[in-house]
């Protein structure tokens, strides 16, 4: 191929797509390149955080095999070559299209994007939501429009260029929109403009990370490594011969099936919400249908069936569960059906080990420099907010597991 796009998204679902099964979103034109192309069903962020997520999906490598221990402004990225660094070799015209904010933020700890010659488009295209209270009065008539023609601009200034790579990333939420969703149809239509403009066999679209949607009481993303927030979507050009990979993927995977046209399926896949020297970090180990979480914090571990719990409800390491109503305990394989249960322990010890196996945490003096370094940068508040302990209870197989919503 002598021209190739990516286009990727912030905060984005799976369940943003019809052809993931949405009943709330069409997407017709994303449907059809899943339907000429592959769709991926199981694919996962190596990280719930764009800079991580950023990192891992261009060097091809998992949070805890990176020589990054901490979240702070780092050098340009050598440890391997990345997408960017092969591509470049390979005489592509390498551009980056994405909103300004990224520049202060994203760009600053990953710098994963190839050396001097990869040309970036620093756009005004972000609507900032959340913490924010949009005032819908300032929002201007095709602002949102406006927003996909100045991204629709940057690409066209480039396609004379033989061998062209263009990576976008779109924001949260595109300027001229309210919230998170609200620009999906907008997305489409955006795809929709670029398929006039390059052919379907050179078009990859996917995510960094997706976002809870208030699941579990959660916002947004960044702290955990639940579904909502790492599973995400992920569609190329045919690959293998195979319209769907069924089998979990994860976005460290990107960079062989973009240049090589390469997917294998690996015995694990990881999702790390943090550096290793960072006190809240969770670690997810999926293989096949099964989730382990191990969160360093308070040394608690949770495993669940993704095929038969999708929303993650049930820590199949909890062994009694209490009942406020009726102030008494109940055993968990006793009240809750689930066929498995003669797996579990296997299972449990397979990805324990494994966990056991890749989990580094630093020496005392990294771990203290760091500290000191959160400190200046967060304060004292942030500090205590990830040292509170929380209630704990031994669970099956000698597993630690904390109590759910429903305990006393």
């Amino acid at each position: 191929m002598n021209k190739i796009i990516l286009i990727s998204k912030d905060v984005l679902r799976q369940d943003n797509f019809s052809c993931y099964g949405s009943k709330v979103f069409n997407t017709p034109n994303i449907d059809d390149l899943a339907k000429k192309g592959t769709i991926f069903l199981h694919h996962y962020a190596a990280a719930p955080s764009t800079a991580m997520a950023f990192t891992c999906m261009f060097s091809g490598l998992n949070a805890f095999e990176l020589n990054r221990k901490d979240y702070r402004e780092v050098k340009h990225f050598d440890q391997v070559p990345t997408l960017f660094d092969i591509l470049q070799k390979k005489e592509y015209a390498c551009n980056v299209i994405w909103d300004d904010s990224f520049v202060k933020l994203a760009y600053r700890f990953s710098k994963v994007f190839g050396n001097k010659t990869t040309k970036f488009f620093s756009l005004e295209i972000g609507q900032r939501v959340g913490p924010h209270k949009i005032d819908i009065s300032k929002i201007q008539k095709g602002e949102d429009k406006n927003s996909l023609k100045k991204i629709l601009d940057a690409v066209d200034s480039l396609l004379s260029k033989n061998k062209l790579f263009i990576w976008i990333h779109l924001p949260h939420v595109i300027k001229g929109c309210t919230g998170y969703g609200t620009d999906i149809d907008l997305l489409d239509l955006f795809i929709g403009e670029i398929r006039k403009r390059f052919n379907d066999d050179s078009i990859y679209i996917t995510a960094d990370h997706g976002q809870m949607n208030l699941e579990k009481g959660i916002p947004i993303y960044g702290h955990h490594v639940y579904e909502s927030t790492i599973k995400i979507p992920l569609i190329t050009p045919r690959i293998n011969g195979v319209d769907k990979v069924t089998f979990p993927t994860s976005n460290v995977q990107l960079k062989d099936i973009i240049i090589y046209n390469k997917l294998e399926k690996q015995n694990y896949i990881y999702s790390d919400s943090q550096y290793y020297l960072q006190e809240n970090r969770k670690l997810a180990i999926i293989k096949d249908n099964y989730k382990y979480i191990y969160n360093k914090s308070d040394r608690t571990e949770e495993l669940y069936d993704i095929d038969f719990d999708t929303n993650e409800n049930v820590n199949l390491l909890i062994d009694k569960f209490y009942d406020r109503n009726r102030l008494k305990y109940y055993n968990l394989e006793e009240i809750y059906y689930y066929p498995y249960w003669n797996n579990i322990q296997n299972i449990y010890h397979e990805l324990k080990n494994e966990k056991d196996r890749i989990w580094k945490e630093g020496n005392w003096y990294a771990t203290m420099a760091y500290k000191v370094y959160n400190f200046k940068k967060m304060g004292l508040a942030n500090i205590r907010r990830f040292s509170v302990k929380k209630k704990l209870v031994r669970g099956r197989y000698n597993s630690t597991a904390k109590k759910t919503f429903y305990d006393k």
